[in-house]
């Protein structure tokens, strides 16, 4: 085994189920003790009520206060995700971007671009043919546009 520091970028949403099982496949499987770890978060705070059927917006003046509270919430999401890679041994350092739907992709890829990477690691949500037929695969995308090699955790 090399002692060599090996940048790896792991891409995560703190708050979704594949998260946890990311980190601890990777912490099990394939870090080093002598890996910096960068964990990235992209925010993208108009999707998340894009899987209800319906939902009751309150008044305008209120979206300020649920897009601050649920940044809060993954912000703190975030924190436990690095310090649970750093109670398994590890340095870390954080990245957290926030933009809209249509460009989270490209601040991850624009992002890894401008660093030298060893690997992305990220997990996948196991899309139904259907869903990633209409709304695409983040982790496909991703995996086919950053210029290093990427593992997906499924």
């Amino acid at each position: 085994m090399s002692d060599k520091t090996r940048q790896i970028a792991l891409a995560i949403d703190p708050l979704s189920e594949e998260a946890n099982k990311t980190i601890e496949w990777a912490i099990e499987n394939f870090l080093r003790p002598t890996d910096e770890i960068h964990a990235i978060m992209v925010m993208v705070l108009d999707c998340e009520f894009g899987e209800q059927e319906s939902i009751e917006l309150p008044p305008t003046d209120s979206l300020e206060t649920i897009e601050k509270e649920l940044t809060l919430e993954k912000m703190n999401a975030m924190d436990k995700i690095v310090n649970k890679i750093k109670a398994a041994g590890f340095q870390v350092k954080s990245h957290v971007f926030k933009t809209d739907t249509t460009h989270a992709c490209n601040v991850l890829i624009d992002f890894l671009d401008t660093k030298t990477m060893d690997c992305l690691i990220m997990g996948s949500r196991n899309l139904s043919g259907w869903k990633r037929f209409f709304m695409g695969s983040f982790s496909d995308y991703v995996q086919s546009h950053v210029h290093c090699p990427v593992l997906i955790v499924k």
